[in-house]
């Protein structure tokens, strides 16, 4: 008798096993896990809402993710979503044997700077300052829930993650400054550029024949 051949794997894409590892915390609805999810990597990778929908029902499908009516009094009846024995495993492997490859940035706030030399200077100038003033908004926000969760042990692995978005915060509050720094040195420049090849235009007072 002929052997039943492997079982295949199904190819899950990264925010299915995002998703696996939110349900590793506990059992929630998709509404929960959407602002759980908010609050914690969306500060690094954040999924759409009808993104993690879409993930859980195929986590369900796949027996990675048990799906469960749940009854209530007051309010209509909800979906709540806990990880299986199946899901664990799929999710472990994930982490274990997952490529690791150097970080791409997509930001639209620099993809304008590269094309700065098509701006009006103030308007140029005026972008940089509110990126600068976001960073520092951003990096307060990281330190304070720094205060909350770096003595807590079994937030441990979270918390290194906060230190890499603190670390990032940093770098764009310093990068915007130098910036804001090389414009104000190359506006100085122009100035003197201006300034030194400028001739005083002849009195025409002369002594006139």
């Amino acid at each position: 008798m002929a052997a039943e051949p492997a079982k295949q794997e199904p190819k899950l894409p990264t925010t299915s096993f995002a998703v696996l590892g939110l349900l590793t915390f506990g059992e929630q609805s998709g509404y929960d896990l959407m602002k759980f999810a908010h609050k914690s990597i969306g500060y690094f990778w954040g999924p759409a809402k009808s993104h993690l929908y879409a993930e859980l029902r195929r986590l369900r499908d796949h027996g990675y993710a048990l799906e469960t009516q749940v009854e209530q009094a007051q309010r209509p009846d909800k979906r709540v979503y806990s990880i299986t024995p199946e899901g664990e495993r799929a999710l472990r492997t994930w982490l274990e044997t997952a490529e690791v490859a150097p970080e791409q940035i997509k930001s639209v706030f620099t993809l304008k700077v590269f094309f700065g030399a098509l701006m009006p200077r103030e308007s140029f100038v005026a972008q940089v300052k509110e990126m600068h003033r976001a960073a520092r908004a951003h990096f307060e926000e990281l330190l304070a829930i720094e205060q909350s969760i770096k003595d807590q042990e079994s937030l441990f692995f979270p918390y290194l993650t906060l230190k890499q978005g603190l670390a990032h915060a940093e770098a764009e509050i310093r990068w915007t400054e130098q910036v804001l720094e090389e414009v104000a040195n190359r506006e100085t420049r122009e100035h003197q550029g201006a300034d030194s090849d400028y001739q005083e235009p002849a009195s025409g007072l002369g002594t006139a024949k």
